[in-house]
């Protein structure tokens, strides 16, 4: 989902960018994009400027789908937001970038040690 939601918006996407926003390696990408072209929810193209360069597209198959369940997703979620008032979701925020932000520096070592 996440990654046909980011073919959806991302003009310039490639596999190594897809990679770098979702965290997974890039075999993992070349699988997933495999699959996700099989089924008809991306293509790939060459970058006209530079041929080397392989974009990746979104076929535009389910965005119906797509939206509906991102919005009923963020109807949820903004329910739960209205119950705190402007203070408090910038400290919630906060917390959560800083949540984020310890994820990435220490997920790499411990993938790293898991597979070793």
């Amino acid at each position: 989902m996440k990654c046909l939601n980011l073919a959806r918006h991302e003009t310039e996407l490639t596999a190594g960018r897809l990679a770098e926003l979702t965290g997974l390696s890039t075999s993992a990408v070349t699988a997933l994009l495999d699959r996700l072209e099989r089924g008809g929810f991306v293509e790939r193209h060459r970058d006209t400027a530079d041929r080397r360069k392989v974009l990746v597209r979104s076929t535009g198959r389910h965005e119906a789908v797509l939206t509906e369940i991102f919005g009923r997703v963020a109807t949820a979620f903004a329910s739960v937001a209205d119950a705190y008032d402007d203070d408090q979701l910038e400290l919630i925020t906060g917390f959560v970038l800083r949540l984020n932000e310890r994820a990435r520096e220490f997920i790499p070592t411990l993938v790293r040690d898991l597979g070793s």
